[in-house]
């Protein structure tokens, strides 16, 4: 049965860190940020993160993160594969967690979902939606 839980993130400040830059080309940074999940996701996430930023503000970026908590009654931990842009004051990204990856009560855990954040700063925060059955 597939189910859909919403939870809020937010994140400690974290600054990523350039690996390469070519001038007029976008600069590729990379960064670990913790996140906080509270609602239906209840938890601690670790997230690896990979940025295009654009000379024009704009970004795309991709990363894993395993998350540690519960997912309502059931306890363990689950990675997420995210695949996301930002830009004009807003972040957006869509998730999916990786089949097998689910330990604990979270075992056979799938599912794909989406978080949105329109203030995407230090204080920001995002609603994040996971749609998720168990195998």
């Amino acid at each position: 049965m597939q189910t859909q839980s919403t939870s809020t993130m937010t994140w400690d400040p974290w600054q990523p860190a350039p690996y390469e830059q070519t001038e007029g080309a976008p600069v590729l940074l990379h960064g670990q940020v913790a996140n906080h999940y509270r609602g239906q996701i209840e938890g601690e996430g670790v997230q690896q993160v990979l940025i295009a930023l654009s000379p024009g503000g704009t970004s795309a970026f991709t990363a894993l993160e395993r998350v540690t908590g519960r997912i309502g009654d059931r306890s363990g931990s689950f990675v997420l594969q995210i695949t996301g842009t930002t830009g004009g004051g807003t972040a957006k990204a869509a998730l999916e967690v990786l089949e097998g990856s689910g330990t604990g009560g979270l075992t056979g855990l799938r599912g794909t979902g989406a978080y949105f954040c329109d203030n995407p700063g230090p204080d920001g925060h995002a609603t994040v939606t996971l749609d998720h059955s168990f195998q």
